[in-house]
């Protein structure tokens, strides 16, 4: 019978969401993955999300190589999340490159960072429960449909978007173990940063004031402290969630904090910010090797 392998240890995931709806992210997800390239030197892609229309590029090798001024052009948006991949034991296809995509409920992009550990009984439950096929052997796409799957069961997404993502992302954390930190992009709905039960992998948030409220009448100094405070923030902050703090400053935003263990951050469209534990037994209990291995000395983390 086939195993699905979780052979990727150590990515770097980054994603922004902009006020302006005619800003693009490409240059700052170009730069805050080459800020990251440490993380990870296999791969590198990008989607961004312009008009409810997913502009995708990704292919093996670095950052600065695997976008070109011609790829750059075609990657619109006010909203994107990029990965770079670390060269395993596993698979090298270009084809386990991510964001990965599935394009039911809404048009959903992945990118993640860790190892799932029950890899067969996910797949099992992927394919026998949800009918859904699993293309590669990454776990990032087991991730990435399970999601999708839960959603599906929620299919109003009329009205409260945030409780029927950190619904969804219960199910989602309820199933899976391992240790994993990620990002869905959710077309025309929102940004979805997460983080596993034990904050074994890295996650950080922040967020600065967008040149939109600068014009508005009751504008934003700075951004707040917390994600609470922002769930209505109503357009006027800028957002990004990435795998480690150095990324945040390089773009010249706010660090506001880590991504608790448990928790997801979803921000919507329109900006609103909603932060919820979305797992009973949530304690932190990060791994050693990003302090003395993977992250940046100039990483703040946890």
């Amino acid at each position: 019978e086939k195993l699905l392998y979780a052979v990727v240890v150590m990515c770097g995931i980054l994603g922004l969401l902009l006020a302006e709806e005619d800003q693009h992210v490409n240059q700052m997800l170009f730069d805050g993955l080459t800020v990251l390239q440490h993380r990870g030197q296999d791969a590198a892609g990008i989607v961004t999300s312009e008009g409810g229309r997913l502009h995708l590029r990704k292919d093996n090798g670095l950052v600065k190589d695997v976008f070109q001024s011609h790829h750059m052009i075609e990657l619109r948006g006010n909203m994107g999340v990029g990965h770079v991949r670390y060269p395993t034991a596993g698979s090298s296809s270009c084809a386990e490159a991510q964001p990965l995509y599935t394009n039911y409920p809404f048009g959903i992009s992945v990118a993640h960072n860790g190892n799932l550990t029950n890899t067969k009984e996910l797949a099992r439950t992927v394919s026998d429960d949800c009918l859904r096929h699993v293309n590669t052997d990454s776990d990032s796409e087991l991730l990435l449909n399970l999601f999708a799957e839960e959603l599906t069961k929620r299919k109003r997404l009329t009205g409260n978007y945030a409780s029927d993502v950190f619904a969804a992302m219960e199910g989602v954390m309820r199933q899976c173990k391992g240790g994993y930190s990620g990002l869905y992009l959710v077309n025309g709905v929102g940004l979805v940063g997460f983080r596993d039960p034990q904050g074994i992998r890295p996650v950080v948030f922040g967020s600065r004031v967008s040149k939109k409220s600068k014009g508005q009448h009751v504008s934003i100094e700075e951004p707040p402290g917390t994600p609470r405070k922002m769930s209505d923030a109503g357009g006027r902050l800028d957002y990004v969630m990435a795998s480690e703090s150095v990324a945040i400053d390089t773009l010249g935003f706010k660090l506001i904090r880590d991504i608790n263990p448990g928790e997801v951050i979803f921000i919507t469209t329109n900006g609103d910010c909603h932060s919820k534990i979305c797992h009973p037994s949530a304690r932190l209990s990060p791994c050693i090797f990003e302090y003395v291995y993977f992250a940046r000395p100039d990483s703040i983390m946890d």
